[in-house]
């Protein structure tokens, strides 16, 4: 895979990983069935990218590359999801919530609240979102939880 395609597609896999997928999957086809695709040469090759969840399946149509198909999945992950920080997830400064962007190979939040620790088994929700209800929102709410831990 060209070097140019490469960040999208990796911060889409560590997105899907962080997000408890339990498998991350990107293909191509061609109906010419190359040995290896080659999007330059023939406008017929079509790009996939697809997670599993418990239970579910998250994927996208038909893409014209591999960028395209792994910018389609995270918006699809992202998308109305709730941030570690309790605001919705936003991918644009025009919508409220906690603003995510792609930085690199990853995508990250706008704001500073640590990751959050779940306990049961990969891409269990229901432990996604116990897990999200015990976290302090904010840095005012973290301070106050740790002078209370530490009394």
């Amino acid at each position: 895979m060209s070097d140019m395609y490469g960040d999208a597609v990796m911060a889409c896999a560590d997105l899907a990983g962080r997000a408890g997928a339990r498998e991350f999957e990107m293909g191509w086809t061609c109906p010419h069935v190359p040995d290896e695709p080659d999007d330059h040469t023939c406008p017929e090759v079509t790009w996939h990218a697809q997670v599993s969840y418990q239970g579910a399946r998250v994927m996208t149509g038909e893409c014209n590359s591999p960028t395209a198909a792994a910018m389609d999945l995270a918006e699809r992950l992202l998308r109305g999801a709730t941030c570690r920080c309790r605001q919705p997830v936003a991918l644009s400064d025009d919508r409220p919530g906690c603003r995510w962007q792609l930085l690199g190979k990853r995508w990250e939040p706008s704001c500073d609240v640590p990751s959050v620790r779940v306990e049961g088994e990969r891409g269990d929700h229901a432990a996604m979102e116990r897990a999200l209800a015990g976290q302090p929102a904010n840095r005012a709410e973290r301070r106050a939880a740790k002078k209370r831990g530490a009394s």
